[in-house]
């Protein structure tokens, strides 16, 4: 019998960025950040990372992240555009039971709640005092970085 594709996989999509508080983050940077999320959100062997940003960070990203999938787009919510298309477009929705949002910014209101009423559980991480309205509104699962650790 073959187990449902959604049951036990998560998908992580991350706004570096906005979790890092920088548009230039540096390699220790993302790594100090991603060190902090993985000691708050479990991954589990079948999730998948996605996480975008700017021309300027896609080399420290990159060089900090193996192993994920990097999109990457300028401009004005150019990364968190392309993460929330790219999410819509490759049906997350239908392959994740779980997806976690890393950022605290409201574009990704929509994606939250797309997400959820798709069946989905949705969690947003953030920093401290990051997090908009819109997104803290759209989910009731937050939970904050903790980079002091």
């Amino acid at each position: 019998m073959r187990r449902p594709l959604r049951e036990g996989r998560t998908v992580h999509l991350l706004d570096i960025e906005n979790l890092t508080a920088s548009t230039s983050p540096t390699t220790p940077e993302v790594e100090r950040v991603m060190a902090a999320y993985r000691r708050l959100v479990p991954v589990g062997p079948l999730d998948q990372f996605i996480a975008a940003v700017s021309h300027r960070a896609l080399v420290p990203v990159g060089v900090a992240l193996r192993g994920t999938r990097l999109l990457v787009r300028s401009g004005p919510d150019g990364a968190d555009s392309i993460l929330t298309e790219t999410a819509v477009a490759d049906r997350v929705d239908l392959r994740f039971e779980r997806a976690v949002i890393g950022s605290g910014d409201g574009y990704f209101a929509d994606l939250a709640r797309w997400l959820a009423v798709a069946g989905a559980q949705v969690t947003v991480v953030t920093r401290t005092g990051s997090l908009s309205r819109r997104l803290y509104t759209a989910t009731g699962h937050i939970t904050y970085l903790d980079l002091a650790a």
